[in-house]
Order: structure tokens, then C-alpha cells, then sequence
């Protein structure tokens, strides 16, 4: 008996591009439905199974976007991916947002095609095989915290857009980076990490791009996860050139000239969040737009005190060492504001496990570290405009009210409003809508 050959779905008004495609895929030995609007392909997705759908985002009777509403919903489990003008990426990145797996420009390179399908159809197969999980000790209780951030976690496995990690010093994204790796269909590739704060400003383009003696880093994760942290750290003229390799999914080789196709997964880590960085000029526009797309938080440490118990003990589960804490011990550790988040607790009980004589680690086992006192006092009339608002919260409300006043001087024209606050107006849109302001 033969093996079943996956069947992918086409969405397209265009013939002439739904008969390119579709034999494009029989030729990958693909069986292959075309379809010329939304409506024909709900009537053929309930009559059949199928293993990837792939839509234009324009359509006789719709929105592409609201196709991959559709099959979120209702097809889980099939990888859906868009059709876009290569000179309009933002609709593609808002379909990405929403759950699409990948999205290619037209006109349609092949290449990436055959890239984009094998990406999905490994997705699936991990998804089939079930197999099990690493344990991220982050996020173990069963506080609000861990269920909001493990339900978008669960959303990340079915894409391929770039991922954005946000998080206090110690709140271990890179080790949430590597489990979004694993569970991708990028698991038996490389998984490379850069952090551009560790390195001389004047060595990043020789590190990110390479030259005769170095290799790229980019090239490095071809086919695999890049992992990079600090990426506002990269000048103006190299956060365009690496904007560019992303967009075209490509590399130009500086010894020779020759473009390589690159295919690569983006996670990005930040201490800061990527908001603040973009409105204080440290990220280009254009990159801010093409990676901020899947956004995931790590709350600090202090604010999820409720399951500190809980995490303490997974990390001593870890550690093998058939220990765990007394009661006075747990109340040590939750009067603690841990500076240094997650690693720090994990530093104080690894210590703690060679301290304890007995079964029982005691709270005098328990070695904290003190909180670093600031290096100046703060500005008192600043704190107290913030009170106990988080930064982030604080500079958006800043942000509401300046735009708020712009568009009132300008009676509400968002063009002229754009150009009193000196920034763009797909910037001004982006940020209106984002904030609420109708």
C-alpha cells in the first residue's frame, strides 16, 4: 500500500498563478485542490483533509486574513500561509499575527515555496508523533502569569513569523528561545546564539555577515533558529542591511557578491521592551515593524510570589537531589525581591542543596543576595509622576496624551499629525490603533 501524499490546498483568483502553483506541487509529488475564492474552499475543506492551505490575501469574496481566522479556528492543525505583493508586507505580518505559519511575496520564488512546505509538513508530522516537551521551570504554577504566556507559547508552534522576548535580566528567555526551537519544525537544525551587547560595536558586521576569514553568523543558522539578543545594539546602516537578508530571505556573500538563498527562523530577546526601544531611536522603523510580530513577556520573579513554591521545586527536581524546602524556608524566599529573577533563584537553591544536611533545606541553607542599590538618586519628581506604573504602561500613556494633542491641533488629519510628531503615518496608525485612540 502506497503512502499518502499530502494534500495542500490552493486559494488564488488569478489562474494563471493557481496553474503554476498546482503544478509546481504535482511536480513535488503533492496532490493539490485549487480553489478561486473563499467560498470554494470552505466547501472543500469539509469535504477532505488536508495538510497545508496556502491563500492570496485578495480574493473576489474576502480577505485572506479572514481565511486564516477561519482554519485557526476550525483547522487547527493545518499550517496556513499567505500570498502577498512583495511591496506590502504589513498585511502579511498582520496574517501572521492572527496564526498563519509563513507568508511569501509575489512574484512566488519557488525556492522559498519548496522552503515554506517542508517546514509545514515537518510541523506536522512532530505534531502527529506527539512527542514530549521540555519542561520550562519558568513557568510551572498554575498563576495567571504561566497560563496566559503558555497559551501563546502553544500559538507559536504554528508559525514560522519571528518571535520577540521580553524580560527582566534572569527571566531566562534564551531558555525560552531553545524550547520554541525544539518544538518547531526547525528541532534537528542549528540553534545559534548572538548577543551583540557582549561584543565590540565595531566587530558586528564581521560577526553577523562575515568576510574571507570569518563565516556568517546568518549563515551559521541557515535552515535553523537565530537567536539574537540585543538587536537595538547594531548601527543604523547594518539593522537595514540584516532588515534586508530577513525580507528577501536571502545573503549576499561580500567576497563574491553572490546571493544565497537563507532561511531562518528569528527570536529576538530584549531586556528592554521593543516598544520603548523603537520610540527612543534605537530600532529602524522598518525593522521594528518586520520582527515585533509574535510578542511574548517573562514577568519578573517578584510578581509571582503565589508560585514561587512551586517553581523552587521543579528547579530542585531538576537538580535530582531529593530535597525540598521547609515552611520557614519558603517564607525567606518569598520576602526575597529577587534582583535577578529566575537564575538567581535557581543559583541560591543549587547552593542550598549542598548547605542541607538533612532531607529538609532550612532557611538559614538559603544565601540571598542583597539588592544592588542604585547608582544614583532617581529624579523625585519623575517617580512620583510614574507612582508604581510599570514603564512600559507609563510611556504609553505619554505617548496617548502627545498624540492626542497633535491630532487636535491638526483637527484630527493623522498626515499632519504624523509630521508635527516628526514620525511616519504608518506609524501614527500603528500606534492609534494600538492604543485605543478613535
Amino acid at each position: 500500500m502506497s503512502e499518502r501524499k499530502p494534500k495542500v490546498i490552493i486559494i488564488d483568483d488569478e489562474a494563471d498563478i493557481r496553474h503554476l502553483l498546482t503544478m509546481t506541487l504535482i511536480q513535488m509529488n503533492l496532490d493539490v485542490i485549487s480553489c478561486k475564492d473563499l467560498t470554494e474552499a470552505k466547501d472543500a475543506l469539509t469535504r477532505g483533509t488536508y495538510d497545508f492551505c496556502l491563500t492570496d490575501l485578495k480574493l473576489p469574496d474576502g480577505d485572506g486574513l479572514e481565511m486564516v481566522n477561519y482554519c485557526r479556528l476550525n483547522y487547527p492543525h493545518m499550517p496556513i500561509a499567505v500570498i502577498t505583493a512583495y511591496s506590502s508586507t504589513e498585511k502579511a505580518i498582520e496574517a501572521m499575527k492572527l496564526g498563519a505559519f509563513d507568508f511569501l511575496s509575489k512574484p512566488i520564488d519557488l525556492s522559498h515555496l519548496r522552503q515554506l512546505l517542508k517546514h509545514a509538513f515537518k510541523f506536522s508530522q512532530r505534531e502527529e508523533k506527539a512527542q514530549k516537551e521540555t519542561i520550562y521551570k519558568v513557568l510551572t504554577g498554575n498563576d495567571q502569569y504561566a497560563a496566559d504566556l503558555l497559551s501563546q507559547i502553544a500559538k507559536v508552534k504554528n508559525s514560522q513569523a519571528p518571535v520577540v522576548i521580553e524580560g527582566e535580566n534572569g527571566t531566562e528567555k534564551e531558555a525560552l528561545a531553545h524550547i520554541i526551537h525544539q518544538q518547531s519544525s526547525r528541532s534537528e537544525q542549528r540553534f545559534v546564539t548572538l548577543d551583540l551587547e557582549a561584543q565590540p560595536e565595531e566587530s558586528h558586521e564581521i560577526i553577523l555577515f562575515g568576510d574571507a576569514e570569518h563565516q556568517s553568523t546568518l549563515l551559521q543558522a541557515d535552515q535553523g533558529t537565530l537567536v539574537i539578543n540585543n538587536i537595538h545594539r547594531l548601527s543604523n546602516p547594518l539593522q537595514k542591511r540584516f532588515l534586508q537578508c530577513i525580507e528577501d530571505k536571502a545573503f549576499v556573500e561580500s567576497s563574491s557578491y553572490d546571493s544565497v538563498p537563507l532561511d531562518i527562523r528569528l527570536i529576538v530577546c530584549t531586556d528592554t521592551p521593543l516598544d520603548a526601544l523603537f520610540n527612543h531611536g534605537h530600532l529602524r522603523e522598518d525593522l521594528y515593524f518586520r520582527i515585533n510580530v509574535i510578542n511574548l513577556s517573562i514577568p519578573p520573579l517578584r510578581e509571582r510570589k503565589n508560585a514561587l513554591p512551586a517553581i523552587a521545586d521543579a528547579y530542585l527536581q531538576d537538580f535530582n537531589c531529593d530535597k525540598e524546602l521547609s515552611q520557614l524556608a519558603i517564607e525567606k524566599l518569598e520576602s526575597h525581591d529577587f534582583p535577578y529573577n529566575y537564575r538567581e533563584l535557581e543559583n541560591i537553591l543549587f547552593k542550598a542543596t549542598t548547605l542541607a544536611s538533612g532531607n529538609f533545606i532550612e532557611a538559614n541553607d538559603l544565601v540571598l543576595i542583597k539588592s544592588p542599590a542604585p547608582n544614583k538618586k532617581p529624579d523625585e519628581n519623575l517617580v512620583s509622576d510614574r507612582g508604581e506604573k510599570p514603564l512600559d504602561q507609563y510611556l504609553e500613556e505619554i505617548e496617548k496624551v502627545e498624540i492626542e494633542k497633535a491630532l487636535e491641533k491638526t483637527r484630527w488629519n493623522r498626515t499632519e499629525a504624523a509630521k508635527l510628531l516628526k514620525i511616519s503615518f504608518r506609524t501614527i496608525r500603528y500606534k492609534m490603533k494600538k492604543l485605543g485612540i478613535q
